[in-house]
């Protein structure tokens, strides 16, 4: 029995997924974070290979033929030294063929395509957009990091929910002609553990958002209040804590939009316009290929990938990708059957998401090019 091997080695965790030549998954596995620029290499590609082990757990190595890993910040591995270290990792996991590396973006368009050409529109906790041509990243737009760039992702997105309520909270109370004390901060305390509104609370001041609500429950109310004015607690929690924990935040701006909350709604539209704006900084005018919509903003249904489609449709055939491991394993499969089986595969190992009206579009010509 013919095995192909492909792994989707991320920031947060390294997935890796084992399949036959006819796409039948046959092992998953999953391990740390993949990603040699965020974590030592050493531990990153220790990471790799325990997921590419759990997932051959029960299978023989030997009889795999063709192995794909996209990796975030795969160029450390122009070093010989890195090199050497992620070779060495792939043999002791059992591997005899040499693994085929790719960067991520390119197994994010992989997961919502099996067009060799066209844009990926990552948000995550960063964001980037890349241009492919023939499984190959020719183009980048953002993905600066969260310091110079990374627009619209939920980096972006925290800090922008941040940012409103630390202004709303100081307008609110100066409007009320008092701080919010220690005693403001055991209501509001109370109040959320009985579910309660933020306006709900006796003596708050009124007039903040359902969105600015909703950041003061989730960052002043699991014991991190300690007295004082809410608007410096609030400013040195979040100044005390790392900043892409801020991405945590970017469900709560959701949420927020989804219960019509203006400010929030505000948010999620310039977000949608500056993602937008990215895709099509590398996406070519009047071009038929797709955009995949990849990252936790962007995989997940809600009002973020609404206003992003809103933007880019019906001139730009929109999927959302789907297994990043399964789109390795395809890439890694196509080596080796022909174009007309592997487009056919590509959905059953990918499970891309494809809209009314675009999924045609978003796959035409996947036989025509490996």
């Amino acid at each position: 029995m013919t095995l192909i091997v492909g792994v989707d080695a991320g920031g947060t965790s390294s997935r890796a997924v084992v399949s036959t030549l006819d796409g039948t998954v046959v092992g998953r596995g999953r391990a740390g974070g993949g990603n040699p620029m965020a974590l030592d290499p050493t531990d990153a590609f220790a990471h790799v290979g325990a997921a590419v082990r759990h997932a051959l757990s029960g299978e023989d190595p030997a009889q795999v033929r063709a192995v794909v890993v996209g990796m975030a910040g795969s160029g450390l591995l122009r070093e010989a030294a890195v090199r050497a270290t992620f070779e060495r990792v792939c043999a002791d996991a059992g591997l005899t063929c040499a693994p085929r590396v790719v960067g991520d973006v390119v197994v994010a368009f992989a997961a919502g395509s099996a067009s060799p050409s066209g844009t990926v529109l990552i948000s995550g906790t960063g964001a980037i957009s890349a241009k492919i041509i023939d499984h190959t990243s020719v183009a980048l737009a953002d993905g600066f990091g969260w310091q110079l760039g990374d627009e619209g992702s939920a980096f972006w997105l925290g800090r922008a929910a941040c940012r409103l309520a630390v202004r709303e909270l100081a307008e609110a109370t100066a409007r009320a002609g008092r701080t919010w004390h220690t005693e403001r901060a055991d209501a509001v305390r109370r109040a959320a553990d009985a579910g309660h509104e933020l306006a709900d609370v006796p003596h708050v001041p009124r007039g903040v958002s359902r969105l600015t609500d909703l950041v003061v429950r989730h960052l002043l109310t699991n014991g991190a209040d300690s007295g004082g004015d809410i608007v410096d607690r609030l400013a040195t929690i979040v100044q005390g804590r790392p900043p892409l924990l801020l991405a945590e935040l970017a469900p709560l701006v959701s949420r927020a939009a989804l219960q019509r909350d203006p400010p929030a709604l505000g948010i999620v539209r310039e977000a949608a316009r500056r993602l937008a704006r990215t895709a099509l900084e590398v996406h070519t005018h009047g071009d038929d290929a797709p955009v995949v919509l990849a990252g936790s903003v962007l995989t997940s249904e809600g009002p973020v990938r609404r206003a992003v489609r809103d933007l880019l449709e019906p001139d730009v055939a929109v999927a959302v990708a789907g297994d990043g491991a399964g789109a390795a394993a395809w890439l890694a499969l196509r080596d080796l059957v022909t174009p007309a089986q592997a487009a056919r595969l590509h959905t059953r190992l990918a499970r891309p998401l494809t809209f009314p009206g675009t999924a045609r579009r978003g796959t035409e010509g996947a036989a025509q090019g490996r």
